[in-house]
């Protein structure tokens, strides 16, 4: 299969329209850019139609240049006095824009915005073109020239494997059904030596689609595991949606590598009307972010990520970390994507975030689908991983949409998966350490990159959580970590 059936057959999850004819057929949909997706055979990004982010402080230079042409300018207003805006506050520090089918639908249905005129033109029946004067991406081009770049984005989608390609890299295997333990193995907490190096008292905290309520109950390293509840079974047909137990399989591999650490999964709403898309608005997984700092999260794994509009940082993420994140002891860590791109994904190529990519099976190379580059800050197993799941039968996604059953127990494969088991090492090592987050995730950077693969970058393997070099301290290190080769 190409790469672009590939693309083909994950979009039509997230770009498909509801039936009917009326409004909420095309309400709140996303979109892809360039609208000539298809055409081209790549997609640069996803976002919400209509629809554009501001820093509050820059709102009124924003509408002030939406509504009126510069001096000498003869284009006219970017979107005309009759066409209705909402204000919408986003996040502290963020606030949107939105218009025609970016607005409410209680909004759109009274007929008058909030700011300027009413809603004119087509009928919601006769949704215009995504390349139309007023789509965002024009509107935020025209904008460009206006305000300077950066100063309004997009709202942007992001899938949980990168640029909307099945999730995540491959789809979920069914294992033998004597299978009763995960890949990587569930560490004894064992490193050197010494007790403790099991996340006992760390929260680690996973922005996902929730959380099968069953897990913790059928598998003995879930026990514990908490969070938003998640129901992986599509109503009509009783299978297993697409990109349901994500959350489950993640939260499983945290515990891989610390088996006492409080687990919480936040699921992040889907984009309107398309729950198997696998896909989040960039301020929901803000809020839930926001949701693991209220409850104390140590480490924060944010398994969104996704190509932004021009390579920039989102403002959402930037206000997060400005007014949020700054000032306290908590990591973020996240995928780099699933593309075998070195083109930068968000959040994961922030400074402030820990970029994950994918090793091959045996540990000696880069997986074959994983992204790449300086931005990536460590490189972690992610292919043939096995962990928690739903009990049923799954559909593929990819031709020749294979049937497959499982038991409550999957392989897969992913940059997605290779980020848990960094989130884990972080609290194992916190909590034999009494390291804060930040302490703690820079050992172990320090390991990664000493122990470098040439054509690859920094290193971790599960096994590494003590993350210093050292002399062993006796024959036969428990932790098996090679200190005695590294020292």
């Amino acid at each position: 299969m190409t790469a672009f059936q590939r693309l083909k057959d994950a979009l039509r999850l997230i770009l498909a329209d509801s039936e009917g004819d009326g409004p909420q057929r095309w309400h709140g949909t996303t979109a892809a850019y360039p609208h000539n997706w298809e055409e081209l055979e790549y997609v640069e990004y996803f976002y919400r139609r209509d629809t554009i982010l501001v820093r509050t402080g820059d709102v009124d230079l924003v509408l002030y240049a939406l509504r009126n042409a510069p001096p000498g300018d003869e284009s006219g207003p970017i979107i005309p006095e009759e066409v209705g805006i909402d204000l919408l506050p986003v996040i502290d520090g963020v606030t949107g824009l939105v218009w025609r089918y970016g607005r409410t639908l209680a909004s759109a249905k009274s007929g008058r915005a909030r700011y300027g005129g009413k809603e004119v033109g087509r009928g919601y029946g006769e949704r215009p073109d995504d390349d139309d004067p007023l789509s965002a991406p024009n509107v935020l081009r025209r904008l460009d020239e206006r305000v300077g770049i950066g100063t309004a984005t997009p709202n942007h989608a992001l899938p949980l494997c990168g640029n909307g390609h099945p999730c995540p890299a491959t789809e979920p295997a069914e294992v033998p059904s004597k299978s009763v333990s995960p890949m990587p193995p569930v560490s004894s907490g064992i490193c050197c030596g010494k007790h403790g190096w099991d996340g006992d008292g760390v929260l680690v905290g996973v922005v996902d689609e929730g959380l099968i309520e069953a897990a913790p109950l059928m598998w003995p390293w879930m026990a514990g595991v908490h969070g938003d509840a998640e129901n992986p079974y599509d109503a009509t047909t009783g299978e297993i949606r697409p990109y349901a137990c994500h959350g489950t399989f993640v939260a499983g591999c945290v515990r891989c590598t610390a088996p006492k650490a409080e687990v919480c999964v936040k699921r992040a709403e889907p984009i309107y009307l398309h729950e198997d898309a696998g896909m989040a608005y960039e301020d929901e997984i803000i809020r839930r972010m926001s949701d693991l700092l209220d409850l104390g999260a140590d480490v924060i794994v944010c398994e969104f990520d996704g190509s932004t509009r021009l390579h920039l940082p989102m403002l959402t993420f930037d206000a997060f970390y400005d007014k949020r994140l700054r000032n306290l002891n908590v990591v973020v860590v996240a995928p780099a994507g699933n593309d075998d791109t070195r083109l930068p994904t968000f959040p994961a190529a922030y400074s402030w975030v820990i970029g994950v990519g994918a090793l091959s099976a045996d540990a000696n190379r880069r997986a074959y689908f994983s992204n790449y580059g300086g931005w990536v800050d460590v490189y972690a197993p992610g292919v043939d991983l096995v962990n928690a799941f739903a009990v049923g039968d799954y559909t593929c996604i990819e031709e020749p949409h294979e049937h497959r059953h499982f038991e409550g127990i999957a392989n897969w494969s992913g940059t997605s998966f290779s980020t848990p088991l960094v989130a884990g090492m972080i609290a194992a090592r916190m909590s034999a350490t009494g390291e804060n987050a930040p302490q703690a995730a820079q050992a172990l950077l320090r390991l990664a990159r000493s122990q470098a693969l040439p054509g690859v970058g920094p290193v971790l393997l599960p096994h590494q959580v003590c993350g210093t070099p050292r002399e062993p301290c006796h024959a036969g290190c428990d932790c098996a970590c090679g200190c005695a080769v590294l020292s």
